[in-house]
């Protein structure tokens, strides 16, 4: 039995892919006797990253057998615009040579603003080994590999980070500078999702001491209840798009590949379930009224929603460039839905082209109308595609063999459990 420490910028209910994968492997472990603590942030969807107040000190609670610290938000001065600001003033710094670590990681601490993060590791019950995700959002893991660097104990990194294919290198951009490349380097063993995201990484001069793909799982498909699309007031066919209404996951791009197939005489309708951005109202701003009546967006929806979505959709677009894999393809594969993904970021990883799926490139929204409209015109392929997804998913992608791959690691990299207990 193992004492593992997760360290995570969000954790459910905040909505996420990334933040559903923490949950579920850290439930597999703990099925398996491990202790699992979770230190994250109060966040409980992305705006609170730059809109939180009165921050309190770090609560702590029980997802199941999972404890749960969660740390407040300090409120950001300027909002979105000045976080984003930073970023891009940290992207600048990063290439040039008189800028030091320790100015990156000082400014690493904005993603998100945890308050009180150092102290809740500090009256954390020591652990075996330390485990952190995401490097889009670095500052829990950045924390995580000091207390690990202090008290001598194994640091494990999950990066979700997305720099697989695609001639774009902006997303790429955004997880190797120059103090991530060093989480990385410097990390006891780097876990990605795919095999595309770990060949990717010696491609950017990235060179890991250990390296494990760890994949991902799919939890049971709550039963898919059809009588709950009717509050929605939907006419198939409709295609689905799940996720942040942006740009980089393509949310536009899907918009505007249903626009031309309806200028094209295809009957077809998208919908779009998660979180809006500002970028995505002003492009729906623009639109016709006809043309919004083909574009919904239904905003956040449950679990069982999600699933009665993907049940009744035609098929599931996910043209994205920042997908480290796209949990949501697996989702759509249970009910065996075709997918149509962008040949980016961990995505080509996961879809077997013409085989479970098919794949574009990212931007291509002629492309895109393409795919769409030629399984909408082949139904018995899109259906053949769907099958092939979910034997996939069913064969490939399960909680327990993430946990396998997980506990492989830790016991290589920690041959003596509770050896942390010297530090309490």
């Amino acid at each position: 039995m193992l004492r593992l420490l997760f360290l995570s910028p969000a954790y459910p209910p905040f909505p996420g892919g990334g933040e559903r994968y923490v949950q579920s492997l850290a439930h597999a472990l703990s099925r398996r006797g491990h202790q699992v603590t979770v230190i994250t942030s109060a966040a409980a969807a992305e705006a609170d990253y730059w809109q939180q107040s009165r921050p309190q000190p770090p609560v702590a609670s029980a997802d199941g057998p999972v404890i749960v610290v969660r740390c407040p938000l300090r409120p950001a001065a300027g909002g979105w615009a000045a976080l984003a600001a930073r970023r891009r003033l940290m992207l600048g710094l990063s290439w040039l040579p008189f800028v030091s670590l320790a100015w990156l990681r000082r400014l690493a601490s904005a993603f998100p603003p945890m308050v009180g993060l150092e102290a809740a590791l500090a009256q954390t019950p020591p652990p075996d080994l330390i485990h952190a995700f995401n490097l889009s959002w670095e500052y829990p893991a950045l924390a995580g590999w000091r207390y690990a660097q202090a008290h001598n104990l194994p640091f494990l990194l999950t990066p979700f980070a997305h720099i697989g294919l695609g001639n774009d290198a902006s997303a790429a951009r955004t997880v190797t500078m120059h103090h991530q490349r060093r989480l990385l380097a410097d990390a006891e063993a780097v876990l990605p999702l795919t095999e595309l995201a770990a060949d990717a990484l010696p491609q950017h001069g990235i060179h890991c001491r250990r390296l494990a793909v760890l994949g991902a799982g799919v939890d049971p498909n709550p039963a898919a209840d059809l009588q709950l699309l009717a509050r929605f007031q939907l006419s198939p066919p409709f295609a689905l798009f799940i996720g942040r209404a942006n740009a980089d996951k393509g949310a536009l791009d899907a918009a505007r590949a249903v626009l031309r197939l309806r200028q094209q005489g295809i009957t077809i309708s998208l919908v779009l379930a998660g979180s809006a951005t500002p970028e995505f109202e002003r492009f729906y701003a623009r639109l016709s009224p006809l043309e919004q009546a083909a574009i919904r967006h239904i905003g956040p929806i449950s679990e069982v929603e999600k699933h009665a979505l993907l049940a009744a959709c035609a098929l599931l677009l996910l043209p994205s460039r920042t997908d480290a894999l796209g949990l949501v393809l697996l989702e759509a594969w249970q009910h065996a839905r075709p997918v149509i993904g962008a040949r980016a970021g961990g995505i080509p990883g996961v879809i077997d082209d013409a085989v479970n799926g098919v794949l574009v490139a990212y931007g291509d929204v002629p492309a895109l109308a393409e795919a769409v409209a030629y399984l909408l015109r082949h139904p018995e392929q899109a259906a053949a595609m769907g099958r092939a997804g979910q034997q996939k998913v069913a064969a490939a992608y399960t909680w327990e063999q993430v946990a396998d791959r997980a506990e492989a690691v830790y016991h290589a990299v920690c041959p003596f459990p509770h050896a942390a207990a010297a530090h309490a």
